[in-house]
Formats: C-alpha cells, sequence, structure tokens
C-alpha cells in the first residue's frame, strides 16, 4: 500500500459546465486535499461486478478500472500485486493514495469533482457514510453558453434547459435528503464574485482550516484530453466568465432557455431578462434544434471527439482495450442521463 493515506472524502457534484472542475482545483490547492481526474468509472465498475450475493469481484474490478479509458486519463502506473483485496472502498481509497504518492502530494481528503456524484450520491455514501457532498449550481443560461461550443452535450437552448433543470432539481432534492452537516450548496456566481468570503465558508462547513493558497484554483491540473475545455483551471476566478453569456447567446436563445427555466432560474435567485415575459420556441425552432442535435450530435461531434481524443485511440494499448472501454463508457451514460460522459 502507498504511505499516504486517504482517510476523508469530499464528493463535488452538479450539472456539468457548472464549475465543478473548478471547485475542485481549489480544494484540490488544500495543502490536506488530493483531487485527482474525474472518476466516471466508479459507479459503473461497482456495479459491473456485484456478484448476486452483494459481494464485490476486486480483482475484475480492479482489471475493468485498469483498462477504462477515463481512468487512464489518471496518467497512473498501478501494480495489481499490490491492490487491498478487501473491499471495493479499500480498492478505491488505494487508487487515490497511489494518484497523490506519484504527485508527491500529502493530503489526507480525498476532492472528487465528477460531475454525476450528484447522481449517485446515496450509492456513494453508502461506501463513504461520512463524506460531505459539495452540489455547485451555476446560471443555467451560462451554462447553456459553455456547453453548447463542446463536442458533447446539448447542442441547442431547446435541449440545454431542461438537461440544465434536471440536474439541479435532483441536487436540490439531494440537499433536502441529506443532513445539512453532510451536503452544502456553493454558487458559480458567488466563487468568481467573492471567491474569499465564499471559499472561507465552504471550507468551514467542510471541516477544512482556510488557506489563502487555495484562490489560486491550482490544486488540479486538467489532463491533455480535456485540457482545452478547462482553459481557467490554475488562474483565480474571473467575474468575466459569470456574465459571458449575456454577450455570446443571441436574444433569441436566451428568451427560449428562459421559457423552459424561468421557475428554476428564479429560485435560484438569477435575475430574467425577459421578466417572465418570454416566448417559447416555435413549432419551427423545435424541428430545427432537433435537426441540429441529430446531425451536430451524432455525427459532428463523433467526429470532433475523435480528433480531440487521437492521442488515446492511436495508442496500441487502448486499442486493445476498446471493447472493455467502449462498454463501461457505455453503461456510465445509460445509468446517469449525464450527457458529458464524454467530456
Amino acid at each position: 500500500m502507498p504511505k499516504q493515506q486517504i482517510e476523508k472524502q469530499i464528493f463535488i457534484g452538479g450539472c456539468s459546465r457548472s464549475g465543478t472542475t473548478l471547485l475542485g482545483a481549489i480544494l484540490g490547492a488544500h495543502s490536506d486535499c488530493v483531487c485527482p481526474p474525474e472518476s466516471h468509472f466508479k459507479v459503473s465498475v461497482l456495479r459491473n461486478c456485484q456478484r448476486d450475493d452483494g459481494s464485490i469481484d476486486l480483482d475484475e474490478a480492479l482489471r475493468i478500472i485498469s483498462i477504462h479509458w477515463r481512468f487512464k486519463l489518471w496518467g497512473l502506473d498501478i501494480d495489481p500485486s499490490e491492490a487491498p483485496d478487501t473491499s471495493y472502498v479499500d480498492l478505491l481509497t488505494w487508487l487515490v493514495e497511489s494518484f497523490a504518492e506519484s504527485r508527491g502530494m500529502t493530503g489526507t481528503t480525498w476532492v472528487d469533482h465528477t460531475p454525476e456524484n450528484i447522481n449517485y450520491a446515496s450509492l456513494l455514501l453508502g461506501l463513504f457514510p461520512d463524506a460531505k457532498m459539495v452540489h455547485i449550481v451555476r446560471d443555467g443560461r451560462a451554462v447553456a453558453n459553455s456547453i453548447l461550443p463542446l463536442d458533447w452535450g446539448p447542442n441547442t437552448v431547446i435541449k440545454a434547459a431542461p438537461w440544465w433543470k434536471a440536474m439541479v432539481r435532483e441536487g436540490i432534492a439531494l440537499e433536502a435528503f441529506l443532513p445539512e452537516e453532510q451536503i452544502v450548496r456553493v454558487k458559480y456566481e458567488d466563487l468568481v464574485y467573492t471567491p474569499e468570503p465564499t471559499v472561507k465558508d465552504l471550507c468551514q462547513r467542510l471541516g477544512l482550516p482556510f488557506e489563502p493558497a487555495m484562490l489560486a484554483a491550482d490544486g488540479f491540473r486538467p489532463p491533455g484530453y480535456t485540457a482545452s475545455q478547462h482553459t481557467m483551471i490554475g488562474k483565480r476566478p474571473d467575474p468575466d466568465r459569470a456574465t459571458r453569456w449575456k454577450r455570446t447567446l443571441s436574444a433569441r436563445q436566451i428568451e427560449v432557455f428562459e421559457s423552459l427555466a424561468a421557475d428554476l432560474l428564479v429560485q435560484m435567485n438569477y435575475e430574467l431578462m425577459f421578466a417572465g415575459q418570454a416566448r417559447p420556441p416555435t413549432v419551427r425552432e423545435r424541428v430545427l434544434a432537433r435537426a441540429k442535435e441529430l446531425v451536430r450530435g451524432d455525427i459532428i461531434n463523433g467526429i470532433r471527439w475523435l480528433a480531440r481524443s487521437y492521442p488515446l485511440w492511436l495508442s496500441w494499448d487502448f486499442l486493445r482495450v476498446l471493447p472493455d472501454s467502449w462498454v463501461s463508457y457505455q453503461k456510465v451514460d445509460v445509468g446517469t442521463g449525464e450527457l458529458g460522459s464524454k467530456e
């Protein structure tokens, strides 16, 4: 086992493009925290390797994890002979400890910023009952503006609005279900407008002493595969990011989004630009949106994703294990409804 010992867990979750990576980089900059890349594999592997009696086939779990393309992004070489054979919790903890050891980190708290943590909170807390959950929320119009140009996720505001609503509502339901000492909500806008008091308050809720170095948000280095989507990581939070959608989205895009998500925007204390008078999408706009989701989402973005990920799929190892990796990838998608698993 690695010398490094992980004793606590902080699971960050929320709608993709809401700042989960930024928050991971902030918390990861704390001297007692370790923030590896996202762990999209942890739930699908657990379910794939569960026997009829409820026990986990740990050898099979480690085999699938070791070939999972998401785990490849950790850049970690592991020796299966050193893996614990006691429990799945110990296996995941060993992986994080190995990552920390390989990077010379000394923290005892695992910070996991995988967005769909919010979807699997009950399962995760069943594994790690003392873990803390952080639900991060961002203005849905800003989320739409952030995700529309990417090669995964919604391609139109007509699809982005219900997607954002579903994810945020799941987080709100979790807040109502868990005791307040186990979950905390953070707004992206508070992180970028008033980072120091926001991070101080968050640290108090999480039981971490505040460290000024956290504001540099350099506690996580995105892997090359996603670096182009996280250009602000390693820089102090930029307030301009919170309002960029007002200049980038068209007036009609904003109006359509508000027509579909006004109630939740208001509940989250986001000011409406159309004062509740937004016109819903027309039949023509819905037909065009469906066509765009089909052509761009299923064809163009697939090609863009392959181009972005070519360092992975050109490697012999990746090609050798592609069938297993693809099965795991698809099961994560189906299990979460999370459109961002290619992120």
